[in-house]
């Protein structure tokens, strides 16, 4: 591997990985399921485009593809749906739910199948359709949360081992996602191991909306003896296969005082964070716009629901579409090493209380740089540090939220000084000195 001028390639603290980047929405047949409809999600596409991406996470929801048993419906559309999607270039990541009324016992879509037959013909029969245009699924969303999935950890893990071997069954070479998991749970994927499922999965997916419906910060991931993510890994070299693991939904609503800046720092901010515990490869943002209130469909949940895109009902960007296509196209499908204690920070006037100062540097592969993310989170409002590198620098540009960038100068060597106001994430991309 190549990596940038001996001063970094002394500095390498991690492992390198690769890491990757998507997005989500859905699309529900009874509001997309038309010519028109089509017209609409061409429009999402190219806002994917746009960003940089070509992963698109979605649903391919039972009760609208199968609403009677072994009588197939709206196939036709979604065959355009999918030929779409491959003529942008964007590669589908759809995850199997909900199960329709006659498939559960008591008629309630986020119950269990009643038979695990009719489970396995439904994903066989859409992976068969399908195999040729895809090749990553998911089996079922946020199970381990009732509001999602009414049934045991034992019944999801036969619904999890049905629908991976129905999916293997139909494609062999496909990669196999169990169902996203709500928080990092290392006690749920170990329970899933235990009932023997390893080969079930290749991938473990986890959901993060802390500072949405958590009140925990994002940096709360980050604690002195490690990480629930590294955990998670540590558990997959142990008793599974290695599989890895991924967060392919992470989101911030704008509302309740939540601004489109403060939804652009929390990106930057949560990227960096994930990146940091260097047991993520894939960070995926939920959604792509907003809903609008008359959606009619309704939305299941709070009013935090309708405001997650990084567009506004109409399309319109946000701030922070601009913020996380700067990442994409800076990081996306990049391999990097984590720098960790390789750049180091000074207080300037240090009072009593110590600061939240978060300071997380990425080496690129074949590239001559760093991507350098820095924040303050208090409990001051302005701190001025002095930032020191493994290597004198020999430029620095920092990147605002829209993507704009621009030089930066006043370093002395090795050193720079900054200031930092609360939560105002920073981006940078810094080269060293040969």
């Amino acid at each position: 591997m190549l990596w940038a001028g001996p001063a970094l390639a002394g500095a390498q603290a991690g492992e390198a990985f690769t890491i990757t980047f998507s997005t989500n929405e859905d699309y529900d047949t009874s509001a997309y399921a038309t010519a028109d409809g089509l017209v609409e999600v061409e429009e999402d596409f190219k806002l994917v485009k746009a960003l940089g991406l070509d992963k698109l996470r979605v649903s391919f929801s039972w009760s609208n593809y199968e609403p009677m048993r072994g009588r197939f419906a709206n196939l036709e559309w979604l065959h355009q749906f999918v030929d779409l999607a491959e003529a942008y270039g964007i590669e589908l990541m759809p995850y199997f739910c909900y199960a329709p009324g006659w498939a559960t016992p008591y008629g309630d879509w986020n119950e269990p199948p009643a038979n695990l037959d009719d489970w396995y013909n439904y994903v066989y029969h859409m992976v068969s359709e399908f195999k040729d245009q895809i090749d990553i699924w998911e089996i079922w969303n946020e199970q381990d949360m009732s509001m999602w999935f009414t049934g045991t950890p034992d019944e999801f893990a036969q619904v999890l081992e049905t629908g991976a071997r129905a999916v293997r069954d139909a494609d062999p070479d496909a990669l196999v996602l169990m169902g996203g998991i709500t928080a990092p749970d290392e006690k749920y994927v170990e329970y899933m191991l235990d009932k023997g499922l390893s080969s079930s999965f290749d991938v473990v997916p986890v959901h993060s909306y802390h500072e949405s419906w958590s009140s925990a910060t994002v940096e709360s991931y980050l604690t002195s003896w490690g990480s629930p993510f590294n955990d998670i890994k540590q558990l997959l070299l142990a008793k599974g296969d290695g599989q890895e693991v991924w967060v392919n939904e992470i989101g911030y609503p704008t509302i309740g005082g939540r601004t489109e800046e403060d939804q652009a720092s929390f990106i930057r901010r949560a990227v960096a964070t994930l990146m940091s515990t260097e047991a993520v490869t894939l960070i995926s943002w939920y959604e792509i716009k907003d809903l609008p209130r008359d959606f009619h469909l309704g939305v299941i949940g709070d009013e935090n629901n309708y405001h997650l895109g990084l567009t506004h009902v109409d399309r319109t960007p946000k701030l922070a579409f601009y913020t996380y296509q700067n990442i994409v196209e800076l990081l996306n499908y990049e391999t990097v090493r984590y720098l960790g204690d390789a750049i180091t920070y000074v207080e300037k006037a240090p009072g009593r209380n110590p600061q939240r100062i978060y300071v997380h540097g990425f080496a690129r592969e074949g590239h001559d740089d760093i991507i350098l993310f820095v924040w303050l989170y208090g409990p001051k409002s302005v701190v001025d540090v002095t930032l020191t590198f493994p290597g004198a620098i020999a430029s620095m540009v920092e990147y605002d939220y829209d993507g704009t960038a621009q030089e930066i100068t006043g370093f002395a060597g090795d050193s720079i000084d900054l200031e930092l106001q609360q939560d105002h994430a920073r981006l940078f991309r810094v080269k060293l000195q040969d």
